[in-house]
């Protein structure tokens, strides 16, 4: 067979190749998914140091670090050291109010608001700020693109992010089809089999959010005291 015969060949193959792809052999994409939920169905709650960055009304906004606390059901407690702002949502209680408490920006007090208000400053309602959240994010994408030729799905890296090394997973998703952004980079903790960190690039691959775990401790043993406003260790007044 001729050189120029044999190139023509493999030219035709790359051609038609398609562009799916979901799995390094080392790292399978269903498989990490998989344990990832049995690791989430374990989990009680957990705490951590929650960084975060996304555009709300066409600004990007760097938000303050949070001291982040998660007790299922829907059990929330946030601090913001930066401005000694304290906020819990515990869902059926507080008449489903998230309860806030401000340093100098809300004037020392406490107020309530319906947890949807956290739209005006971010891409989620605090609902969404939980992991399980991203995990239920990434699969539902992931599922839709098995079935999509024109999406790719791929293990990138291992990366360290912390003491934590994780697995870096890129997906690649096409435009006009719901799917939740463009490029969306997650990372997998190796031991805890849990996403502690998700970047996603809109369609020009702008930025659209990024959020990072730091630190997540799993299973701490937090209790209803940890998202009551009457507990003595936080600042909450006169509700």
């Amino acid at each position: 067979m001729s050189t120029s015969i044999l190139s023509s060949m493999i030219s035709f193959v790359i051609m038609v190749t398609p562009m799916q792809s979901f799995a390094d052999k080392s790292v399978n994409v269903a498989e990490v998914l998989r344990k990832c939920n049995a690791a989430f169905a374990g989990v009680n709650d957990y705490s951590c140091i929650l960084h975060r960055r996304d555009v709300v009304n066409g600004t990007l906004k760097e938000h303050s670090d949070v001291i982040f606390r998660y007790k299922k059901p829907l059990r929330f407690y946030m601090k913001w050291p930066k401005y000694n702002i304290e906020a819990v949502y515990a869902n059926g209680k507080y008449d489903d109010k998230m309860v806030i408490h401000g340093g100098l920006l809300l004037g020392f007090s406490t107020i309530a608001v319906d947890p949807t208000a956290a739209l005006k400053y971010s891409r989620h309602t605090l609902p969404e700020a939980d992991i399980g959240h991203i995990l239920k994010l990434v699969e539902s994408n992931y599922n839709k693109a098995v079935n999509d030729m024109d999406a790719s799905v791929v293990f990138e890296t291992e990366e360290t992010l912390g003491d934590r090394t994780t697995w870096r997973f890129k997906a690649v998703f096409p435009e006009g089809r719901d799917y939740y952004g463009h490029i969306i980079y997650i990372n997998i903790d190796k031991e805890a089999h849990l996403p502690i960190k998700i970047k996603v690039l809109g369609w020009r691959e702008e930025l659209l959010e990024e959020y990072y775990y730091e630190n997540l401790k799993v299973n701490v043993g937090l209790t209803e005291e940890d998202f009551d406003v009457r507990n003595k260790k936080y600042k909450f007044k006169n509700y």
